[in-house]
């Protein structure tokens, strides 16, 4: 009962908006988060404790521009909801060789302005730091430091229609996703890094531990563990980009680890470490033949709260980064190159390793000291397939369902028509079982399905859409139309279906298979 208590009363404290004592009380600033020395000119440090506003954002950018004109431009990938242009900042030098490309982005949630704060800093380091022009030779940098700009305005995590842009990955339900997605397949990056901020308290360490516990890190990892990228590209990502990353924050001594998040399972509380899911843009883009790494940065509901600590954090992930694709430029272009030419069987459902020993180290709120608990945890980046099917030669999508044809070119994915009548031998999908979700999810319920595959013949008249694998984005179309896969267009609900019903995609087989 006592626990209960505490659980209700900290999930109460945390919906305060003032509570800022309750996310990181002064004396754990002090101790395990204090500021370093550095001079930051952004917006933010020259006001009170109000977060850079788009315009404020906007005038920056355009005074850097302004001074450096043959470095750095501007342009927009489109609008939010609300008609807002979404900058862009390209940075590059005047050389003429084949430059990799790297992406930042930040604010895809709207509540973490830290994240703008970093990429406005990173730009200012990058065009003013005569010790990292180096970088400009062989990189060049596209920088978007506010995607969410509607939620950004109100500090609210979601978008103008209340959905998360970071769940929206796969079904591109808002303006916003559309757009990113479209700037991401037109300036195809080989690295994108994507900065979040993430909230220190959580009303579920209560339930794990009778201690005050708090979150003890600077700074969380979230890189992809999702089967069907290439382990090359996985390793490369892994060991290369985020290990090289890991030792720049230790010269800092500046706390790591890879990102976790809470849930419930059977009334207990699981820690789920890293993801697979491609709704978020770490396993997004990694589909699409890029390193990804999302990371997560100390930051939500702790207002200006060592901000210069947050932002140095960011910058000295940032800087690690380029300087990584910058020493393995090479190699990162031909990895990229030949993911987006692999060819391997389709993971479609794959299960964490579960353990119940798994330690983390947390503050305790109480002593002011680091403890260790012992927690259950689902470990994402040693997942083993549960589903595997042969990679077909091409799916085939009923003329009647247009939906799942633009929605798959949103996704940069090639999408073919017939145009002449044609009978195939082809595998289908009966669906056995239909499990409507119980709790809503981004305004929908999900489903999720179990099929069985068998062969036939089918007539599929002109107008058929026809996905050929063979394309650099086929993990990506993969990834959506199995009908059994997690965040594919069954379950985001793209199209609809029912237990015993033939699905209106079929899979045809190379000749050899």
């Amino acid at each position: 009962m006592n626990t209960m208590i505490k659980y209700l009363f900290t999930l109460l404290i945390l919906l305060q908006a003032g509570a800022l004592w309750a996310q990181q009380p002064a004396k754990v600033a002090k101790k395990f988060f204090a500021d370093p020395e550095m001079d930051i000119h952004t917006p933010w440090f020259q006001k009170g404790n109000v977060c850079t506003t788009y315009d404020e954002m906007m005038s920056y950018i355009n005074n850097l521009i302004t001074r450096h004109p043959e470095t750095a431009s501007l342009s927009f990938i489109g609008k939010t909801q609300k008609g807002v242009e979404i900058p862009a900042v390209r940075i590059a030098g005047k050389t003429r060789n084949v430059k990799l490309r790297v992406l930042f982005l930040g604010r895809v949630h709207g509540d973490e302005p830290g994240s703008t704060e970093s990429m406005l800093y990173t730009m200012d380091r990058l065009l003013n730091d005569p010790g990292l022009a180096y970088l400009l030779e062989r990189l060049e940098i596209t920088i978007i430091p506010m995607v969410n700009i509607d939620g950004g305005s109100h500090l609210e995590r979601v978008t103008a229609n209340t959905l998360d842009l970071n769940r929206d990955q796969s079904k591109l339900a808002t303006p916003e996703a559309v757009v990113l997605r479209n700037f991401y397949n037109q300036y195809a990056p080989q690295v994108v890094i994507d900065f979040h901020e993430f909230q220190p308290l959580r009303a579920d360490y209560t339930l794990i531990s009778t201690d005050n516990i708090t979150n003890s890190f600077d700074a969380m990892f979230l890189y992809t563990g999702n089967l069907n990228v290439p382990q090359e590209l996985r390793d490369l990502t892994a060991q290369t980009f985020v290990g090289n990353a890991r030792k720049a924050l230790d010269a800092k001594q500046l706390r790591h680890h890879d990102y976790f998040t809470t849930a419930k399972k059977f009334g207990e509380i699981v820690f789920n470490v890293g993801g697979i899911n491609p709704r978020s843009t770490a396993n997004a883009f990694s589909l699409g033949n890029s390193v990804a790494i999302l990371m997560e940065l100390r930051g939500v509901k702790i207002g200006k709260t060592s901000l210069k600590r947050r932002v140095c954090t960011a910058f000295t992930l940032a800087e690690s980064y380029l300087k990584t694709a910058y020493d393995h430029a090479d190699e990162v272009m031909r990895v990229t190159r030949q993911a987006a030419q692999t060819r391997n069987d389709i993971v479609v459902t794959s299960s964490p390793k579960s353990v119940d020993d798994y330690v983390l180290p947390f503050i305790s709120m109480n002593t002011n000291q680091m403890v260790n608990v012992k927690v259950c945890a689902n470990l994402s980046l040693e997942s083993t397939p549960t589903l595997v099917r042969k990679r077909p030669e091409a799916y085939y999508i009923s003329a009647l369902q247009p939906e799942i044809a633009r929605k798959l070119q949103e996704l940069g994915v090639k999408v073919e028509t017939l145009t002449v009548p044609m009978t195939l031998d082809v595998e289908t999908y009966t669906v056995d079982s239909y499990k409507e979700e119980y709790s809503l999810f981004e305004k929908f319920y999900p489903v999720k399905v179990k099929t069985t595959v068998n062969t036939k013949q089918v007539f599929f008249p002109a107008g058929t859409f026809v996905v050929p694998m063979n394309q650099k984005n086929g993990n990506v179309a993969a990834s959506v139309l199995e009908p059994e896969a997690a965040n594919g267009f069954i379950n985001y609900r793209i199209y609809e279906t029912k237990q015993g019903e033939e699905l209106p995609v079929y899979r045809k087989m190379n000749s050899d298979k």
